[in-house]
């Protein structure tokens, strides 16, 4: 399992909470969770959100758990690399160590905060309650003007959809680094902050593309003919989405429940096909696991 961790504190000390988010390694949800705590730092919130995900760990009974956290300093005094002089944190410290040496293996990884989104927002939900707001509802100004993607970022989302577009397939990371003109780093960066966005989605412990809405990277069961070329959309729904960029051609494929044809065409710019739209999973909950979905 990988354990998604994150805590903060609003005033540092001031009101804290720490989130949670449990993934499998396919990058499926298993469970999230938060706590508000009150008056604390930043820091004790984090360990406070470590505790919880490795007493969580325990209760489960898994074996290993892979803890990803955006705190450099809980990382490495995890590791044993940094010394934990504050006297606040030297018992969580003791406590998360005695959890690590009763479980079977457990691993940390420091990530950017761009990759610990979840946890991030499931720690702000914590500290709401602790400074008795509604969930969610505390906002600055400039949290609403705050782009979450950088220059680099839109020019590689931009030239990957231009790729698929030209080629039906998704370019890879030295033909990305290649034509944006970055190095190999900085796109993999871009890359895992587009996909922290939604903006596409990355095979499982990859920094390859796998799905770039409405294409698939990988040949599926919803080709679309248009232009020469065949496409690969990630459902018959998106199919309708690759006739939309790539203009005239045709998508045929079946339903997956009766087993009908399913075909669909667009000729100057007009539409044909008949079918319904059924959404088995609630488009909130699109993106717990955007493969099955």
């Amino acid at each position: 399992m990988i354990a998604y961790i994150d805590g903060g504190a609003r005033g540092n000390p001031g009101p804290a909470g720490f989130g949670v988010r449990i993934e499998r390694p396919d990058g499926a949800l298993v469970e999230e969770f938060s706590e508000s705590i009150g008056t604390a730092t930043n820091n004790v919130a984090e360990y406070r959100g470590l505790i919880a995900a490795l007493e969580w760990a325990r209760a489960q009974g898994v074996r290993q758990l892979h803890i990803r956290s955006d705190s450099l300093l809980l990382v490495q005094q995890m590791l044993g690399r940094y010394k934990v002089r504050h006297p606040g944190l030297q018992s969580l410290h003791a406590a998360a160590q005695a959890l690590v040496r009763g479980m079977g293996r457990v691993t940390f990884e420091h990530v950017p905060r761009a990759r610990n989104a979840h946890a991030d927002r499931l720690a702000n939900v914590a500290m709401d309650r602790a400074e008795g707001s509604p969930p969610g509802s505390r906002q600055h100004p400039a949290d609403r003007l705050r782009d979450p993607l950088s220059p680099l970022d839109r020019q590689v989302r931009l030239f990957i959809y231009e790729h698929f577009l030209e080629t039906a397939r998704a370019p890879d990371l030295h033909t990305i680094a290649a034509r944006v003109g970055a190095a190999d780093a900085q796109v993999i960066a871009a890359l895992h902050a587009l996909a922290d966005a939604h903006a596409l989605v990355l095979a499982p412990s990859t920094n390859t593309i796998w799905m770039a809405h409405p294409f698939s990277a990988v040949p599926t069961p919803y080709p679309v003919a248009a232009g020469g070329r065949t496409y690969f959309a990630n459902c018959a729904w998106d199919a309708a989405g690759v006739l939309s960029l790539v203009g005239d051609g045709e998508s045929h494929t079946h339903c997956d429940d009766c087993g009908l044809e399913l075909a669909m065409a667009v000729r100057g710019g007009a539409f044909s096909g008949k079918g319904v739209v059924h959404y088995a999973v609630p488009p909130r909950r699109f993106w717990d696991n955007i493969a099955f979905t």
